[in-house]
């Protein structure tokens, strides 16, 4: 198991390549990256590689949405671009979002039935499948809630396995979002082992605020049981906003939650 950092929210003082040398000499593995176009691609790529950290993923599409029939052409050109640069700066995911986001907001589905919006997200996403195929880049379907986020389709992880599993394609999986899925309907448990057949990646923040686990309502041990109990080997992001402002702290309550040495034994007893 390998654990990732959000350097969209920890280190923000401080440029992306700095952030990604900070993210190695606290011990993570990777960084995750929101948009490539904006966060320093090329400088996050080449701080990684001299300081041993991967780049777990960016979004890959924003601007378009896959759940637009007649704006298909639009959002694979978009993922095409963003799989380019995922194999380039060695990514190992692509984010998918079924609306588009413009400013922090979501662009709203366009007025058709809830059966024709999943067909067009479940058959665009398919397309991009036939993209990404043999790319080494998984496509990562993504739940966001829907209290900050009105309008947004995939508002719970339930939606998101839903067109994984009917796609069936093991270059398609999902993001379990503790954060987002608290949210909307929570159920942790319950969802976190339904999702396990196609879960790619495993996001924690804690509820409220987004913090490190440990503040909060949330059970991170609890779920740090289930995800033994299931034996899933994937990747951990903390998408994490220190509670006290300072990152030492956050840091320090991961190691306690989710332990390097734990993430090692998962990998050496798999």
């Amino acid at each position: 198991m390998l654990r990732s950092v959000s350097v969209e929210m920890m280190w923000r003082d401080r440029p992306y390549a700095e952030r990604v040398r900070a993210a190695g000499a606290a011990g993570f593995d990777l960084v995750d990256l929101w948009d490539w176009r904006t966060s320093d691609i090329a400088g996050v790529a080449a701080a990684g590689r001299a300081a041993g950290v991967g780049v777990s993923g960016f979004f890959g599409n924003r601007d378009h949405p896959l759940c637009d029939p007649a704006g298909r052409r639009a959002v694979l050109d978009e993922i095409a671009r963003s799989l380019d640069v995922a194999v380039e700066s060695g990514a190992r995911q692509l984010a998918m979002f079924s609306n588009a986001i413009s400013g922090g907001r979501v662009v709203p589905s366009p007025p058709l039935p809830a059966e024709v919006l999943h067909g067009a997200c479940v058959e665009a996403v398919a397309a991009a499948a036939d993209l990404a195929r043999g790319s080494g880049v998984t496509l990562v379907l993504e739940h966001l809630n829907t209290v900050y986020l009105p309008g947004y389709l995939w508002g719970d992880v339930p939606a998101v396995v839903t067109v994984a599993r009917e796609i069936a394609d093991p270059v398609v999986g999902v993001a379990f979002d503790v954060f987002h899925q608290q949210l909307c309907g929570g159920r942790l448990t319950d969802h976190l082992v339904a999702a396990a057949p196609w879960l790619a990646r495993f996001d924690v923040a804690g509820v409220p605020g987004r913090h490190e686990p440990g503040t909060g309502e949330v059970d991170f041990r609890h779920l740090r049981a289930t995800l033994d109990r299931l034996g899933w080997d994937g990747t951990i992001t903390f998408e994490t906003v220190p509670s006290d402002g300072r990152y030492e702290s956050a840091v320090a309550a991961i190691d306690e939650f989710f332990p390097a040495a734990w993430c090692r034994a998962t990998v050496e007893g798999a």
